[in-house]
């Protein structure tokens, strides 16, 4: 049906909808067409062809429609189709953005942008720069704008006086550790980062001072027994502590004092060596200023002189013990002047004293032993240890307590079987009586004991 009118009130057409009509439509000016639909929608099949079609202007006279409509079936929202394409959606959305902004600029109050960042393309459909690839501009969580280059980390972009900052270059860390007072910036490979550290010579292969080195009241330490403490320029070095001299060899052969500490493991005693870098027989000279005396304090040991010869030019003055090893043997004592001998050893001398039934080890440097005591020496038995001896050592012991109203007795121990009397072997000798004495001397090689020569204590 065709009808030709002017003003129509279209709310009059309505009854024109006939769903088993197939003419049942309104075409208007041959370039819109409603489509059929019930004037009472019962079921969505009643609706199907709900929709307006628009005549497409460049059909060449075929006069093609295309429909538009909406449409909720692929989506929970109804989303307006037109030739049944989405009007707007991603990809189209999208070019025709990208072809807007390729010829006019984007000029906006305001863009917010969450959960994202700002990323520039690469040319490529689509963007493959994304995401931790990508390149752009971001909000971190710490308050500040970043930006990012291709395969780099995030660099904050700071405000413009804190550009000239050295704490600002991305390869710097003086977040973790504060910069202090007189620190030096050092590179530190573990985090690839410049750092604040204190001065540490250790990474100076060659370090040279400057000046005089003052260590105050710290220690100069060395690590392990080849590290020493080396002057070899001419001259001498006078610090008013050490003045070494130097070596004046023109081959570089030289000799030198090693002084060596010691492992309580292993040899108790630190030493002062005489070394040499050529096969020499070398010594060591010690010599006073003027009268000045040369002191060796062995406070409870002994002094002990393993050499050839002994030669003295004045007088010698022992004034405890003279002790000479006879492995290392001595063949010459010459002594010039007077000599003073005071080696025997009173038990009342021990610093501390000594204490009943508690064994002690009694020095035998001397020839004499004196086991002396007072009426301030404590009742009871005392136990005196006597150790091997040296090859033809002779030793005396005395038993004195005149005077003593305490019962005191002493029982020298020499060891199981370690002491041979006229009728065969025994262990020990025991003092009670004021001026009992014995006189021995010790059998070494193949009997290691001491013989008893001649004694009043009793043996056991």
């Amino acid at each position: 049906m065709t009808t030709n009118i002017s003003n129509y009130n279209v709310t009059k057409i309505n009854n024109l909808s006939n769903i088993n009509d197939n003419l049942s439509n309104i075409t208007i000016n041959n370039s819109i067409i409603i489509q059929k639909s019930a004037n009472l929608t019962k079921n969505k099949n009643d609706n199907i062809n709900a929709g307006i079609l628009l005549k497409d202007i460049n059909s060449n006279g075929a006069g093609n429609f295309y429909r538009l409509n909406v449409n909720s079936i692929t989506n929970d929202t109804p989303v307006l189709y037109f030739n049944n394409n989405e009007v707007i959606d991603t990809s189209n959305l999208l070019a025709e953005l990208e072809d807007i902004l390729q010829y006019q600029t984007l000029d906006v109050s305001n863009i917010m942008i969450t959960d994202g960042y700002v990323n520039f393309s690469n040319g490529s459909q689509p963007n493959i720069n994304q995401g931790e690839t990508g390149v752009g501009i971001r909000y971190s969580s710490n308050n500040m704008v970043q930006f990012k280059n291709y395969n780099t980390d995030w660099i904050d972009l700071v405000d413009i006086i804190h550009h000239d900052e050295f704490k600002e270059l991305k390869d710097v860390d003086i977040y973790s550790n504060p910069l202090a007072n007189n620190q030096y910036i050092t590179y530190n490979s573990n985090n690839q980062k410049f750092v604040n550290s204190t001065l540490a010579l250790v990474n100076d292969p060659t370090p040279t001072l400057g000046g005089d080195l003052n260590i105050g009241d710290y220690l100069l330490r060395f690590s392990d027994e080849y590290n020493r403490f080396v002057y070899n320029s001419n001259g001498i070095i006078d610090n008013n502590l050490f003045v070494l001299k130097n070596n004046t060899s023109m081959t570089n052969d030289y000799s030198y004092i090693e002084i060596g500490n010691a492992d309580i493991t292993g040899e108790l005693n630190p030493s002062i060596s005489a070394k040499s870098t050529y096969n020499l027989d070398v010594g060591i000279n010690i010599n006073t200023l003027n009268a000045g005396h040369i002191v060796l304090n062995a406070v409870q040991g002994n002094v002990y002189v393993n050499a050839t010869n002994l030669v003295l030019s004045n007088n010698l003055v022992v004034k405890n013990d003279l002790v000479v090893e006879s492995n290392i043997s001595v063949k010459n004592l010459i002594i010039s002047g007077n000599t003073i001998f005071n080696n025997i050893f009173r038990s009342s001398n021990k610093i501390g004293g000594y204490i009943p039934n508690t064994p002690w080890d009694v020095p035998i440097t001397t020839d004499t032993l004196l086991f002396n005591f007072n009426d301030s020496s404590t009742s009871g038995t005392y136990y005196a240890n006597v150790s091997a001896g040296i090859d033809g050592q002779k030793l005396n012991l005395i038993f004195n307590n005149s005077n003593v109203s305490n019962f005191i007795n002493v029982i020298a121990d020499f060891g199981t079987d370690k002491l041979l009397v006229g009728s065969g072997s025994a262990n020990a000798l025991k003092f009670d009586t004021h001026g009992q004495s014995s006189s021995l001397i010790y059998l070494s090689e193949n009997i290691n004991a001491w013989q008893v020569l001649n004694t009043g204590a009793a043996i056991l």
